[in-house]
C-alpha cells in the first residue's frame, strides 16, 4: 500500500510553499485594550478608542460579541477560519485581530514564516492624551502589542516619538531592545515644533538603534497629521465620498501618501544620517511604492543641482546608493511591483499583506504576482522574503 507522506496531506497554505516575511501586519484593539496596559495615572486621562467616531465605538462593541460567537460556536469558528481572507472577516471582524489564540490560527493559514504586527486604534489614542502621561501611554501601547505577538511568528513595532527629545528618544529605544521588539515605529514628518529627525542632536537616537540591530519604519498615519494636499483642492464644485481611515479618504490625496516618505528619506540622505549611521536600516510600509523610482532618479538630481550651492562634501557615494543600501518599502496590493523592481532596485521592495486590514484586500499575493509576469525567480524571492528578511535582520 502506498503510504502517504505527512508533508502531502497538510492543507495548502496561503503562501503556496513561498517563504515569506510579511513587513506589515496589524493588531485590531478591542476596546479597553489600551487601559489594560496602562498605569492609573494614564487611564483617568485616556480618551476612549472611538475618539468620538460613535460608528466606530458601534464596531468595537460589535467585535466582541462576535470574537464571542466565535469562541463558543464551533460552526461560527469554522467558517471564520474558511473565510478568513475574506473581505467580510477583515478589519474588527477578523480571524486573529487581537486574540492571540486566534491569530496563531491565521497565521497556520497564512503560512508566512514572521509577520511586523504595528498598532491600530492605540496609536491616535496615544497621541490624544496629554503631553504629561503621553509617554507613559506611549510605553503601555508597546507593552500592549510585544504581549500580543507570543507567537515566534510575530514581531512587535514599538513606538519611539521624537517630539520628546533625544534622550526620552534614547530610553525608549533600549527600552524596547530589552522587550524583543522587531522595530522601531518613527515618524515621518515632525510634531510642530520639532526639529527635523536629520538633526546631530538625535544621532544618539539612531546610534542605539543600529546598536539594537533593529530598523525604523514609518507607517501610514504616524504623520503628526500632515497632509500633502491642501483644503482648498477640495472645494471643486463636487461631492466626493471620504473613507474613514488614517490613510488618505479619496483618490487624489492617495497621490500624495508616498510624499512624507520620501521628505524623511531625503532629510536622512541629505544631512548625512546614512552617511554617519551605514548600519542603520529604514522600513517604508503602507506607503506605496510606486514613487520609488522617481524619487531615486530625483535625489540624484537634486545633489547635481545644488551640490556647488550647499555643502554636501559629507555624502561619499550617491544619494540613491543610501537608499539601495539602507532601504526597503512595501507596496499596495495592486501596485505594478514588477515595474517598480525594475526601474528601482531588486533589493529595495518587500512583501506586505496589511493583514487585518482591509486595504490588503482579500489576496494581496494574487495581485502582486499579476504585475510580476516577467519578474524573475531570485527578484520574487527577494521581494517575498528575502528583502524583509534583511530589513528585520531575521
Amino acid at each position: 500500500m502506498m503510504r502517504v507522506s505527512e508533508q502531502s496531506i497538510r492543507p495548502l497554505t496561503y503562501a503556496a510553499g513561498r517563504r515569506v516575511i510579511d513587513v506589515d501586519a496589524h493588531i485590531m484593539e478591542p476596546a479597553g485594550w489600551l487601559a489594560a496596559y496602562a498605569p492609573a495615572a494614564v487611564r483617568e486621562v485616556l480618551p476612549p478608542e472611538h475618539l468620538g467616531d460613535h460608528g466606530l465605538a458601534d464596531l468595537l462593541d460589535a467585535a466582541q460579541h462576535a470574537l464571542v460567537a466565535r469562541t463558543s460556536d464551533p460552526a461560527e469558528h469554522d467558517r471564520a477560519v474558511a473565510d478568513y481572507m475574506t473581505m467580510d472577516r477583515k478589519g474588527w471582524m477578523s480571524l486573529g485581530g487581537w486574540d492571540r489564540a486566534e491569530r496563531t490560527t491565521a497565521l497556520d493559514r497564512l503560512g508566512f514564516d514572521l509577520q511586523l504586527v504595528f498598532p491600530t486604534a492605540s496609536f491616535p489614542q496615544v497621541l490624544a492624551c496629554p503631553a504629561e502621561v503621553q509617554l507613559d501611554a506611549i510605553r503601555a501601547m508597546n507593552r500592549g502589542l510585544a504581549d500580543f505577538c507570543t507567537d515566534p511568528r510575530l514581531s512587535a513595532t514599538g513606538y519611539v516619538p521624537f517630539h520628546h527629545g533625544p534622550d526620552a528618544a534614547v530610553a525608549l529605544v533600549r527600552e524596547l531592545a530589552e522587550q524583543q521588539v522587531g522595530a522601531f515605529l518613527v515618524d515621518s514628518v515632525p510634531a510642530p515644533g520639532a526639529m527635523s529627525p536629520s538633526h546631530p542632536d538625535f544621532d544618539p537616537v539612531w546610534a542605539a538603534m543600529v546598536d539594537a540591530d533593529r530598523p525604523a519604519v514609518l507607517h501610514v498615519g504616524a504623520d503628526n497629521a500632515y497632509r500633502p494636499v491642501r483644503r482648498a483642492f477640495f472645494d471643486n464644485g463636487r461631492a466626493m465620498g471620504h473613507v474613514r481611515s488614517d490613510a488618505p479618504g479619496d483618490a487624489l490625496s492617495f497621490t500624495a501618501i508616498g510624499y512624507p516618505g520620501e521628505l524623511f528619506l531625503g532629510s536622512l540622505v541629505f544631512d548625512g544620517v546614512f552617511e554617519r549611521f551605514p548600519g542603520l536600516r529604514v522600513g517604508v510600509t503602507e506607503l506605496g511604492v510606486s514613487w520609488l523610482p522617481s524619487f531615486l532618479h530625483m535625489i540624484d538630481t537634486a545633489h547635481r543641482s545644488f551640490r556647488r550651492i550647499q555643502d554636501l562634501g559629507h555624502l561619499t557615494v550617491r544619494p540613491s546608493d543610501y537608499v539601495r543600501r539602507q532601504v526597503v518599502v512595501s507596496p499596495f496590493a495592486g501596485e505594478d511591483v514588477g515595474w517598480v523592481i525594475e526601474q528601482s532596485d531588486p533589493a529595495c521592495v518587500a512583501f506586505s499583506s496589511d493583514y487585518p486590514h482591509h486595504e490588503g484586500t482579500d489576496d494581496p499575493i494574487r495581485r502582486f504576482e499579476a504585475s510580476m509576469t516577467r519578474t524573475t525567480a531570485a527578484h520574487k524571492d527577494l521581494f517575498y522574503a528575502g528583502n524583509g528578511r534583511r530589513l528585520l535582520g531575521v
